[in-house]
């Protein structure tokens, strides 16, 4: 009987205690914050059964391993234009996929603040973020791993150094987009410093502005390849600015950047810069280039001849789709940058005889200059028609 009694009161116990939102295994099956944390307790991977927007009152913090996961459905974490959205502690993976990131809003890392962890992002959105008083409006890494790719950085902003993102520590970029990030200071798109090394590769910067380095401004370590810069501004340097250290850029489209006082495409306030296989063209204010630049080889530079290579008009399209996860600038027919680039240059790394879009290079005789392959049709080199399906 003793034994009848005590399994009495123990189900009575549970039954009295406040039911909490269900763990569900690291499945959100109701998109608000309780059942986040329910989820994220612990570490491991969450996925969504649901989609919506989870709106935080308070930032939350990666204590462990982690793995957030959106696939299949349409999920926000907002910090409502109050909080940080996510800090990572030091030691600690992140992994973001098929999220969006938006309105996180403190000093310093808005969507993330990563403190010596590491992070992976991809198929994701950071739109909207802000870093107040410092650095990283989308991202702020620092002295830790950063890998985005196949992602989006749009609207967001900080008070210092770099409104996408905020670089000490070790970044790599691909098959992303970085569009109308803007920062009163330094970087609008991305800020490489401290010992930081950067790597953009197949990527896209449009719209971003800054007072120095509308698209990247650069301090430390910097490799650019396949890469397009357009529409961006800046005081100096509306595409890139090299503020310090050593910059290589290979088989990219920088044109109609602007900067009200130099280089509207780059600006070289001191360290190294080299060009390979680039075309700089088309800047409506500041002069393509300013400060000096090592030549690379296979370069063009229109109208002017601040940059090294060829001087002349290379034909370029809108930046729109041109096939490919990033919007591209097409080589127009009689292009002169078509099969002027060097090939040794395309067949390294890390260019690997791909351009922007992931198509093959050379499509004929030689490779083309800049992030963009132009494609062979029957008869004829390279004239780029649409095609229409009825």
């Amino acid at each position: 009987m003793r034994t009848k009694h005590l399994v009495t009161v123990l189900v009575l116990l549970a039954l009295a205690v406040p039911a909490s939102p269900a763990h569900a295994g690291g499945v959100v099956s109701v998109c608000d914050e309780a059942h986040l944390l329910a989820a994220l307790a612990g570490g491991g991977t969450v996925t969504f059964s649901c989609s919506g927007t989870i709106t935080l009152t308070a930032e939350i913090t990666i204590a462990a391993d982690t793995t957030i996961d959106g696939s299949g459905q349409a999920v926000t974490i907002s910090g409502d234009n109050a909080v940080r959205v996510f800090r990572v502690n030091s030691g600690v993976a992140l992994n973001l996929n098929a999220l969006t990131v938006a309105d996180g809003n403190t000093s310093t890392g808005g969507g993330i603040y990563n403190y010596n962890g590491t992070v992976i992002i991809n198929n994701s959105t950071f739109s909207g973020n802000n870093a107040s008083i410092n650095d990283g409006g989308g991202i702020y890494n620092y002295g830790g791993t950063l890998t985005v790719s196949n992602s989006t950085f749009s609207a967001n902003s900080a008070g210092q150094y770099g409104a996408g993102i905020a670089n000490s520590g070790t970044l790599t970029v691909s098959n992303s987009t970085f569009f109308a990030n803007s920062n009163d200071d330094y970087g609008g798109g991305i800020v490489n410093y401290g010992d930081g090394t950067a790597n953009v590769s197949n990527s896209t910067f449009s719209g971003n502005s800054a007072d120095y380095g509308g698209g990247i401004l650069n301090y430390r370590m910097l490799i650019v390849s396949n890469s397009t810069f357009s529409g961006n501004n800046a005081s100096e340097g509306g595409g890139i600015y090299n503020r310090s250290g050593t910059a290589t850029v290979s088989n990219s489209t920088i044109a109609g950047n602007s900067a009200t006082n130099n280089g509207g495409g780059i600006y070289i306030h001191a360290g190294t810069v080299t060009l390979k296989n680039t075309i700089v063209a088309n800047s409506p204010a500041g002069g393509n280039c300013a400060g000096t630049i090592t030549d690379g080889g296979g370069n063009l530079s229109y109208p002017d001849t601040t940059c090294p290579g060829i001087n002349s008009d290379p034909k370029l399209g809108p930046l729109q789709n041109n096939v490919g996860a990033t919007a591209t600038m097409a080589l127009g027919p009689g292009s002169e940058a078509i099969d002027a680039g060097n090939d040794a240059i395309c067949a390294a790394e890390p260019v690997n005889n791909l351009d922007q879009r992931g198509i093959a290079r050379p499509q004929g005789p030689h490779c083309d200059i800049g992030a963009y392959e132009a494609t062979l049709q029957p008869m004829t080199r390279r004239v780029f028609l649409p095609i229409i399906i009825r």
